[in-house]
């Protein structure tokens, strides 16, 4: 039970959890697209592995900064951090 109204400090406080959480869900459904990019990056470096013998550098690139784009993902869904990952940050 409160004594009066909110002050505008606390408003605020109650929007910024509500726009967060908003992101989250933003960012688990582009966490599953990742997901199956994941798979169809290993299974694509795996076929060309089969082909050529080596692993193609392009696609070693792309798994691996589509691989912190997960942790840097699993960081701010996790509440580790308040960095958002791409397209929002770096694409590293």
């Amino acid at each position: 039970m409160t004594d009066g109204p909110e002050t505008p400090a606390v408003q605020a406080d109650k929007r910024a959890v509500w726009v967060r959480g908003a992101w989250m869900v933003v960012l688990m459904l582009l966490f599953s697209v990742a997901q199956a990019l994941l798979w169809l990056t290993a299974i694509l470096q795996f076929g060309w592995l089969l082909f050529t013998g080596k692993p193609n550098p392009n696609i070693t690139v792309f798994g691996t900064r589509l691989g912190n784009w997960l942790a840097m993902t699993a960081r701010f869904q996790a509440m580790e951090s308040e960095d958002k990952p791409f397209p929002w940050s770096a694409w590293e």
